[in-house]
């Protein structure tokens, strides 16, 4: 027998149940909407930590996806993607969409604001980022991004002048990335660069690929001033490769469910903490 996190006795019968509450789980994911803490909750009988482990163990086997306040349908084959075909530990693009849907319009409509015209900016790829290319209004720009979606949302702007950076398509993710560390990239001097992140922890700002992470530690280098968008749940995430220090962000945009010890981790780096409501 074995001791339960609640000093109780764990029989065989108690993991059977287990599984049989994991399968339930799995059972009322939906791929597009998050199903609650509180609904696992209650239609399972158990209490909310209960549920949360539950929902990390499941997370950390790749059987679904953790998100703030509850879960949503891992992306399909996760565990067996063909490593040409997309990045390890990242979700497919429309995936990525569909999370968190308000927090990211939010911050990407205020990211987009501090673009001032003439600006030489970075777009890095990613679901926020391309909520934030949506809207832009700053004129005669000079924009360099790794994102396909993000170029084509910008094709039609005559005052706009657009830079694909070369490479390796990754088509999940909808990104151009180079292996070879050489480029366009390396010539590019930006006032602004406008990055996401898979988790932000007190080791920086982190990924899950060390592609992606080779390929973004080259645009903080080309930037003058990096600007992090980030909905709040990328402060609960974890993710394994730093791209950066907490000290080489100059300003966070997130929303307000920033939790206080997220707040004061930033401050200590004197980062500038954008709230979008």
């Amino acid at each position: 027998m074995a001791v339960s996190e609640q000093g109780e006795i764990s029989t065989e019968e108690d993991k059977l149940y287990i599984h049989e509450r994991w399968s339930r789980i799995i059972e009322m994911l939906h791929a597009t909407k998050v199903t609650s803490v509180e609904q696992f909750s209650n239609a399972l009988g158990v209490s909310p930590a209960t549920v949360r482990r539950d929902l990390n163990e499941l997370h950390s086997e790749g059987r679904l996806r953790r998100v703030r306040g509850g879960a949503i349908i891992a992306a399909p084959n996760a565990a067996n993607r063909d490593p040409y075909f997309g990045l390890s530990g990242q979700l497919n693009q429309a995936d990525t969409l569909s999370i968190n849907i308000k927090e990211k319009r939010a911050i990407g409509e205020k990211a987009a604001a501090m673009i001032d015209d003439n600006d030489s900016i970075i777009i890095d790829g990613g679901s926020t980022t391309v909520f934030m290319a949506q809207h832009i209004q700053a004129e005669n720009l000079m924009v360099l991004t790794t994102s396909i979606p993000i170029m084509n949302s910008l094709l039609g702007r005559p005052k706009l002048r657009i830079l694909i950076a070369g490479g390796e398509v990754f088509q999940e993710q909808a990104l151009v990335l180079d292996p070879y560390s050489h480029g366009i990239v390396e010539k590019f001097s930006a006032t602004k660069l406008f990055i996401g992140a898979q988790a932000v922890t007190a080791h920086g700002l982190m990924q899950t690929d060390p592609l992606l992470v080779q390929n973004e530690q080259q645009l903080i280098a080309r930037a003058d001033k990096v600007i992090l968008l980030a909905d709040s749940s990328k402060f609960e995430a974890k993710a394994s490769l730093s791209v950066c220090g907490l000290d080489a962000i100059d300003t966070v945009i997130t929303d307000a469910g920033i939790s206080n010890e997220a707040r004061r981790m930033l401050g200590e780096y004197d980062i500038d903490i954008v709230v979008v409501t």
